[in-house]
């Protein structure tokens, strides 16, 4: 007898192997969504600090709120010194070192995290060790236990390490 169809066996089988597939490529596919929020916010980094020098150049004063910058920001509400993005609060003043040819500290953006598992910020040291020292971010967890977030760190090539 020619019976069209599969069996149960086979069907389970398949849905087995689908399960599988996903369960690994799923956390991969998280960690590369995430690497993308994290390069998105290095640039605006990038943009912010740019304004800054440009501000101080014009006024010789360093900026207060984020209204008073010339750049294309992640958020809308630009009154303050402190802006939630989507997925990063970026703070004014915040950064540890000043923005070269000013007296001004850099800004510094934090992970938002809204039920992701993901909490690190990062920011531009500007220290003198590269070629290019305007391009060398740091990136570290808030957590030193948040082993998530370290990793994204790691795969940015910008985790702070112990000095």
């Amino acid at each position: 007898m020619n019976k069209l169809g599969f069996t149960l066996t086979e069907l389970l089988t398949v849905v087995l192997i689908i399960g599988v597939l996903a369960a690994v490529a799923m956390p991969q596919y998280m960690r590369s969504v995430e690497r993308a929020r994290a390069t998105e916010a290095m640039s605006s980094i990038k943009s912010i600090n740019d304004a800054i020098y440009t501000y101080y150049v014009e006024k010789e004063n360093c900026p207060t709120f984020f209204s008073q910058l010339v750049a294309s920001l992640p958020a809308s509400n630009t009154r303050t010194a402190s802006i939630d993005g989507k997925h990063f609060t970026f703070a004014l003043g915040t950064a540890p070192n000043s923005v070269p040819g000013t007296s001004c500290p850099g800004v510094m953006a934090t992970r938002i995290n809204s039920g992701s598992g993901y909490s690190y910020r990062i920011w531009n040291p500007y220290t003198s060790t590269s070629a290019d020292a305007s391009l060398e971010l740091q990136c570290e967890p808030v957590s030193a236990s948040d082993t998530k977030s370290r990793t994204i760190c790691e795969s940015l090539g910008l985790l702070r390490t112990a000095e």
